[in-house]
């Protein structure tokens, strides 16, 4: 657990890049059930700052949200990562990538929200989340015999969009999401991390990355050089895991001091 982490840590090469990335919710944030709720708290903002601030140290967020929900949420330094919707946009040292396919996407999107709004009208406790290029439909405060059937009632409400290949699903805990049909995940965002900063330093990093939903099981499976480690208890790809978000704040606590 916390201590085979530290130890897996302190056996990487000093003279090294250690890169450091983390899904946002339930990894650096609490759950909510309104997904407009969760910030990153000021100690947590400080210790991402510390890291940052070592040498051959880079830190990131990737996540689901977008990129500029991410810099509101959870400010890092001009050279730290942010990779949203999956993968989808990254920015860093004020450069931005995004999939070519990304804007196309926008108004298939557009067209499925307002059929979406059936599931929040059967549904007390239901939220849908337009992040304008994808939408998501969470069931976490709804009660908890409905949430499979309002995910189900989404899930019917998207099947033209998914079966024309106009837009793929993607679940996570108790929210599904809708988003362009490409080939980009949080794996791939790994891995254009690690890449833009073998292209920096002139050496190959080692990626630690920490998630707990089942989204990061693609960044799990693409680190070669590192540790996956899962914030929770389930079968992961994941090499190490961590029982939970105090796990977490310990090992970032830890991170600052490393030398």
């Amino acid at each position: 657990m916390l201590a085979d982490v530290q130890h897996a840590i302190e056996a990487l090469p000093r003279d090294e890049p250690l890169i450091v990335l983390a899904d946002f919710d339930g990894t650096l944030a609490e759950f909510h059930p309104n997904p407009a709720a969760p910030m990153l708290t000021e100690v947590r903002r400080e210790w991402l700052r510390d890291i940052a601030a070592q040498g051959l140290t880079f830190a990131g967020i990737v996540s689901g949200r977008r990129v500029a929900d991410l810099r509101r949420r959870a400010p890092l330094p001009p050279h730290g990562y942010y990779a949203g919707l999956h993968g989808m946009e990254i920015e860093t040292d004020h450069r931005r990538w995004q999939h070519p396919d990304l804007e196309t996407a926008r108004a298939h999107v557009q067209e499925l929200i307002p059929l979406l709004e059936e599931v929040l009208d059967r549904f007390p406790g239901a939220v849908i989340e337009d992040k304008r290029v994808s939408v998501a439909v969470h069931a976490r405060a709804v009660a908890y015999d409905c949430r499979a059937a309002a995910l189900a009632l989404a899930d019917g409400c998207a099947e033209p969009w998914l079966a024309s290949g106009r837009l793929r699903r993607l679940e996570g805990k108790l929210v599904v999401e809708y988003l362009p049909n490409t080939a980009c995940h949080k794996g791939d965002a790994v891995e254009w991390i690690a890449n833009d900063v073998a292209a920096k330093t002139g050496q190959q990093g080692w990626v630690v990355f920490l998630g707990d939903d089942e989204t990061d099981e693609d960044a799990f499976r693409a680190i070669d050089r590192g540790l996956g480690i899962l914030v929770g208890s389930r079968p992961t790809f994941a090499t190490h895991q961590l029982d939970g978000i105090s796990d977490v704040d310990t090992l970032l606590r830890w991170l600052t001091a490393r030398k």
